[in-house]
């Protein structure tokens, strides 16, 4: 038991579960609040960036009433893509591929494509994502949104 011990600590000093929480809008800045939660392994570590695989979810909260939008639902987009990460000086960026729960103007047909890029420091981030089908299905007016991310 003992020996496995040195091969977990790795994954205790690089944390990989990832909250974050923050606004986002649609055309016409229809804002509403997000959250999202991933777990981000370490795939490669490079000389001054790690590779991470990326699982996750987004919840786009309902708006309410919009006049002549259809954006009172709210949408859960489960994705898988990468994340990369510079350890020199923070830049992150990554992109992946999802699945939808629920279905609006900004976000309808059965595919997603979600885009991230920001900063990080140490276990704090602050990210902008955009979420969308690259116009494979209509309407699709897209999620862009800034989040403050927190990792354990």
């Amino acid at each position: 038991m003992l020996g496995l011990a040195p091969g977990l600590a790795p994954a205790r000093e690089s944390p990989d579960v990832e909250v974050a929480l923050g606004a986002s809008n649609t055309t016409d800045r229809e804002f509403t609040a997000v959250a999202s939660v991933a777990w981000l392994p370490e795939l490669r570590r490079m000389s001054n960036a790690v590779l991470r695989a990326e699982a996750g979810a987004v919840l786009v909260d309902g708006r309410g009433h919009v006049v002549g939008r259809d954006l009172d639902e709210s949408v859960v987009v489960g994705h898988v893509g990468l994340r990369y990460e510079r350890t020199d000086n923070g830049l992150t960026l990554g992109a992946g591929v999802g699945g939808q729960a629920g279905e609006t103007d900004a976000l309808s047909g059965d595919v997603q494509f979600i885009t991230t890029g920001g900063w990080r420091w140490e276990r704090f981030s602050l990210l902008v994502r955009h979420i969308s089908n690259a116009s494979l299905d209509s309407p699709n007016d897209g999620e862009t949104m800034l989040v403050a991310a927190w990792r354990f």
